[in-house]
């Protein structure tokens, strides 16, 4: 979902509790988690919804929701995840 976000270069509303980020997610790091608007590093796990604006997008935006919180697990180099 986030690389085709990426090549159509979406403009996007990302909300993570009361925060708001407004813009272009210009990466997208699967390895860690995160992603980069505005230069901006927000981890895919804090967000809360990501709504999508622009002139290809009907007019009411459509809104993406995560289903569950979501929490990130720090993993020792060489040892296995949880």
């Amino acid at each position: 979902m986030y690389e085709m976000l990426i090549m159509r270069k979406s403009e996007v509303i990302i909300r993570c509790g009361t925060d708001e980020v407004h813009g272009i997610i210009s990466q997208y790091y699967p390895e860690f988690q995160l992603l980069k608007i505005n230069n901006i590093m927000v981890p895919i796990t804090l967000i809360d919804q990501i709504e999508l604006l622009g002139p290809d997008e009907p007019l009411s935006p459509v809104a993406h929701r995560l289903r569950e919180p979501r929490t990130l697990h720090l993993v020792a180099q060489g040892g296995n995840s949880k």
